[in-house]
């Protein structure tokens, strides 16, 4: 497989254009990686509006009928319902870690067991997020274990 790359000025727009044979499950996986690098959402702090990339995300939170985006080294708040969250980051690295939260996997550093059957993971961040016990398979599945 060929691959180019032509830099163009500021005044063009960016394009990927992929000639292949056959639409096969290489260059899906490619595309799926591209849509995931360029999906963004809007986060809301009082009266600003942040475009935020979705790998940029480590976890979205409902929290008393309020839905909130943590990133590295800010806490944004979404429009958005958590399901519609989920929806948004369909095959993308992100799993439901519990009734209230979803959690990128691609953030975690770390994974232990808590109690009653319940998993904590450590976030490259430092936070410590609860993945409740009826989603403890969903995340061994994700990490092979």
């Amino acid at each position: 497989m060929k691959v180019s790359i032509e830099e163009i000025s500021r005044d063009h727009e960016e394009e990927i254009i992929i000639r292949c044979h056959e639409l096969n499950d290489d260059i899906l996986k490619l595309l799926s990686k591209l849509e995931i690098k360029n999906t963004m959402i809007l986060g809301y702090d009082d009266d600003n509006i942040h475009r935020i990339r979705i790998a940029d995300v480590y976890y979205f939170e409902a929290v008393d009928n309020r839905v909130f985006i943590y990133c590295k080294d800010k806490v944004l708040e979404s429009k958005h319902k958590l399901y519609e969250l989920e929806e948004i980051c369909e095959g993308m690295k992100f799993f439901r870690a519990s009734k209230s939260s979803i959690l990128n996997i691609k953030k975690i550093l770390s994974v232990r067991p808590s109690i009653s059957g319940r998993f904590e993971a450590k976030l490259d961040n430092g936070e410590i997020v609860v993945i409740s016990r009826q989603y403890v398979p969903v995340l061994k599945k994700m990490l092979d274990l």
